[in-house]
């Protein structure tokens, strides 16, 4: 799950990367629902029980000020091409590890034993049996 939320961020922070009136309007649209997050946002349920308030919730983190700015593309480049794409090879590398531990993605096929007088026998009976 994880994976799929840095895959996601990857792809928005790529989408902001422009520096122009659409990564401006990205960034502000981003961060405004950033900010109606449940826990983390002054907007969201239960912020205000906690003492988020706009000048330590999430976005105020995400733009690194109160404002939009350049700062904020800039904010967004630096996660996009070093913070995130660090964090998504780990986690994969955590991922490839844990499949190749244990065993692929199927796993191993069961055995069934069968019981000792159950075997089936080869070949003709011997003169004895």
């Amino acid at each position: 799950m994880l994976l799929l939320v840095f895959t996601l961020l990857l792809s928005f922070t790529g989408y902001l990367l422009p520096d122009d009136q659409l990564g401006f309007w990205a960034v502000t649209v981003g961060t405004n629902m950033a900010r109606a997050t449940p826990l983390l946002g002054h907007e969201g349920p239960f912020g205000s029980m906690l003492g988020m308030t706009p000048y330590n919730d999430v976005r105020f983190g995400l733009l690194g000020g109160s404002i939009v700015d350049a700062n904020a593309l800039l904010r967004s480049y630096i996660w996009h091409c070093i913070g995130i794409p660090i964090v998504a090879s780990i986690l994969m590398i955590v991922h490839f590890w844990r499949v190749r531990k244990d065993g692929g993605i199927s796993g191993p096929a069961q055995v069934m034993l069968e019981a000792e007088g159950d075997k089936p026998r080869r070949g003709p009976k011997a003169a004895g049996e």
